[in-house]
């Protein structure tokens, strides 16, 4: 172990050295030695390595840059102090970030902001702290660079970046799901969360930030959000209540405050509306969702309404429902869906998402500006959408899974879902096209049919309705499937139908009493965005509108809640 590592430049530690030097770097100092200088540290740790020479510790030390307070300059002094001043708490800092993250040109490069960060910084610290010059600033830090002579030293940076501490954002709710998710999503998990989220509506936070601390940033397979507790169709169910909740929780705030969410890994896609609660979400290389393994059709208002933008076409949402093993990246999610604020590639996420996170720390009304300008200067380009490739034969093939299936008016016929899927997968055939062909794959299961078949139904249902409808039909469907009152695909219309017609308001829905903790919220009292008025005075009292059939003026115009 006394072998020196010769082949870094100027390095004349042993192994064993460094070794030691990486524990003291990566200690965890008791409480009151925290703040210590420096000899005091190397004293303390002294007595847990008796081994370790103090004086070759101190000069390792000094080559890293860093110093006791007593052994540095004046200058070094000073840029000490400027360096350990916490701006995210300084009075009247966040005005400045409103020149870092509103430039006045459309196009901004990562350096430039950087720069302009630190700028703000020394401006604020050069008015109202000490004096300090930003270009000898510069020439300093430039001179003094740490020297690359331990090999170690990437492991360093890697436990710094780490180890970043989003707490620092005081004026940003952060939400970590690492903290409340081990597999599954339960009821408890949901309703913790939802307990922050409630937290966030206090006036001292400008935002909320949803993220999900990754153990290893190099998995490929991490799961950003599992699925629902599904041990039992009760517990889904349960779980399922609790989710619709939290997601009503979040848009309702999202319209006063933006609430991101970065999402770095798989979602499951029953848990999919808490990622559409909000349009301000971010996306890494990571992120993948497979729609074809939901038990059960979910978020059916977001899929149904993706059509409203003109670069997406009517049937895109069947288009990627009917493919019996579709994958979407974030290029699909972003390019073609426009459901993503931003992509970064999941090396650099950790780092992106501090800097994003710190213009969320932007006072309003410029918050959502700011945070949306950080999205645009840290995101990259997503790579090629394959989903708009096909944007010809989604209009030739898909659209009509997408129109409304009344009927013809002069007959009384109606279409089910089930027909129109067989006459695409007909039509499809027709082509003899290998792609035409892997479509049609998903006809070869009976269950894989039913489940297309659900999809298409009720996504057209969704089509008519506002959002707080679309929550309760989602459940209802879901709770049909659950307990088996699904048969076939011939019957999905009629089970969407029944569903529509029949099934118990969101309300009632989230009232219904389970075993969670005693601050769950009462659901009669959830205020839903983007509900219309007369449904919302009816859900506060419906005894007062029992005579009047709610089915009559389903046809109010969904709001765009993202906004």
């Amino acid at each position: 172990m006394d072998k020196q590592i010769s082949q870094v430049d100027g390095c004349d530690f042993t192994t064993e050295e460094l070794q030691q030097f990486h524990r003291y770097y990566k200690y965890t100092w008791p409480e009151h030695l925290t703040n210590s200088p420096l000899a005091s540290k190397i004293k303390h740790f002294a007595l847990e390595e008796p081994t370790v020479d103090t004086a070759r510790l101190c000069r390792w030390l000094r080559t890293m840059g860093i110093q006791d307070e007593d052994e540095q300059t004046a200058e070094q002094q000073l840029y000490s102090r400027f360096e350990s001043f916490d701006f995210t708490t300084a009075p009247g800092f966040n005005e400045f970030l409103t020149k870092v993250y509103l430039p006045t040109t459309g196009k901004t490069s990562k350096h430039d902001i950087e720069e302009r960060m630190e700028r703000a910084k020394i401006e604020y610290y050069n008015e109202r702290v000490e004096k300090i010059d930003y270009d000898e600033y510069k020439r300093f830090k430039e001179q003094t660079k740490p020297k690359p002579v331990c090999p170690y030293q990437h492991l360093w940076e890697k436990e710094k970046e780490d180890t970043a501490n989003n707490s620092q954002f005081e004026h940003v709710r952060v939400i970590d799901l690492a903290d409340y998710l081990d597999d599954n999503l339960t009821v408890n998990a949901l309703d913790r969360i939802n307990g922050e989220v409630e937290e966030a509506e206090d006036p001292r936070y400008y935002a909320l930030a949803i993220i999900r601390t990754l153990k290893k940033d190099s998995d490929e397979n991490v799961v950003f959000l599992p699925a629902l507790d599904n041990k039992t169709p009760e517990q889904t169910l349960a779980a399922l209540r609790s989710c619709l909740r939290l997601e009503i929780a979040l848009r309702k705030l999202n319209a006063t405050k933006p609430v991101v969410v970065f999402a770095n890994g798989s979602v499951d896609p029953t848990a999919l509306g808490l990622m559409r609660a909000t349009t301000e979400t971010v996306l890494s290389d990571n992120f993948s969702l497979e729609p074809a393994a939901a038990q059960f059709p979910t978020a059916i208002f977001s899929w149904a309404h993706i059509a409203r933008e003109e670069e997406v076409s009517l049937g895109t949402a069947e288009y990627v429902l009917c493919h019996p093993n579709t994958v979407l990246r974030g290029s699909e999610w972003q390019g073609a869906l426009g459901l993503g604020r931003g992509f970064i590639g999941h090396r650099n996420f950790a780092k992106a998402t501090e800097r994003i996170l710190l213009a969320a720390s932007c006072p309003p009304p410029l918050t959502r500006s700011a945070l949306r300008q950080a999205c645009l200067v840290e995101s990259a380009y997503p790579g090629p959408c394959k989903i708009s490739v096909w944007k010809q034969e989604i209009a030739q093939y898909f659209a009509l899974l997408a129109q409304d299936n009344a009927g013809d008016a002069n007959n009384g016929t109606t279409v089910t879902a089930f027909e129109q899927l067989s006459d695409l997968l007909k039509d499809l055939k027709d082509t003899g096209k290998p792609w035409a062909d892997r479509y049609a794959e998903f006809a070869e299961s009976a269950e894989q049919m039913k489940k297309r078949a659900i999809w298409v139904a009720a996504l057209q249902a969704a089509r008519k309705m506002e959002y707080s409808q679309a929550l309760a039909l989602e459940y209802s469907i879901a709770k049909a499937i659950l307990s088996g009152d699904f048969d076939s695909a011939e019957s999905a219309s009629e089970l969407v139908h029944k569903s529509a017609c029949n099934g118990p308001s969101i309300a009632d829905i989230l009232s219904i009493s389970e075993p969670v903790s005693d601050s769950e919220p009462n659901a009669l009292q959830v205020e839903i965005p983007g509900e219309c008025p007369f449904a919302k005075m009816y859900r506060k009292n419906p005894e007062q509108f029992r005579h009047i059939d709610l089915k009559s003026i389903s046809d109010h115009r969904p709001l765009n809640l993202g906004k």
